[in-house]
């Protein structure tokens, strides 16, 4: 018998491993409380205030970024300064201490995704993120895994507009044309995982 336990506590050790690793991204549904409420719906449909405004990276590096403080703090020097939030949001301003924000959209760390890219092949930021525009309290709106993002690149979830762009590239570019075959972006292992 003690020659056995040891065995059995690997293969749980190995099997709890797999389970951990087959859950990474399948987070749909989450929606933490964050540590001040923000309302997206109020900020991008209520102001028009433009992803991009506030996510300033997402065009140039692979990252959206969680806005600074002075980001906020362009309007909110102004708007609603009366706000207990706003007040809490102008303290850790002045003092110089980050806003400790909830990561909601969470890949795993071996997961090269990169917003540049996706950003300029006019991916719309409601593809993977879901309506953000509508939501008072951000959740994520699907299972962010390797096999939802390979339907994309495989063409099958693509929104159809990228399609359309994509198959012309293809028809100007034989040589892209051949690289990606039927798929609308490329599906090795190397563009996500390096």
């Amino acid at each position: 018998m003690k020659k056995l336990l040891p065995l059995v506590v690997v293969v749980v050790l190995i099997g709890a491993g797999i389970a951990a690793l087959y859950n990474v991204g399948r987070n749909k549904g989450y929606s933490p409380d964050q540590p001040i409420p923000f309302s997206h719906e109020r900020h991008v449909t209520q102001n028009g205030i433009p992803c991009m405004y506030c996510h300033t990276g997402v065009e140039k590096t692979k990252h959206a970024t969680v806005p600074a403080m002075n980001v906020c703090m362009n309007c909110h020097s102004v708007v609603l300064p009366d706000s207990p939030h706003i007040k809490r949001l102008k303290e850790a301003y002045a003092s110089g201490k980050p806003i400790e924000w909830v990561k909601i959209h969470d890949l795993p760390d071996h997961v090269n995704f990169n917003h540049k890219r996706h950003v300029a092949k006019g991916i719309a930021c409601e593809t993977c993120h879901g309506d953000v525009g509508q939501m008072v309290k951000v959740k994520q709106v699907v299972d962010m895994n390797m096999g939802w993002c390979l339907d994309c690149h495989r063409g099958k979830t693509t929104p159809p507009e990228v399609v359309s762009a994509i198959t012309k590239e293809k028809a100007a570019d034989p040589v892209k044309a051949s690289m990606l075959g039927t798929a609308v972006a490329p599906t090795n292992c190397y563009t996500c995982h390096h």
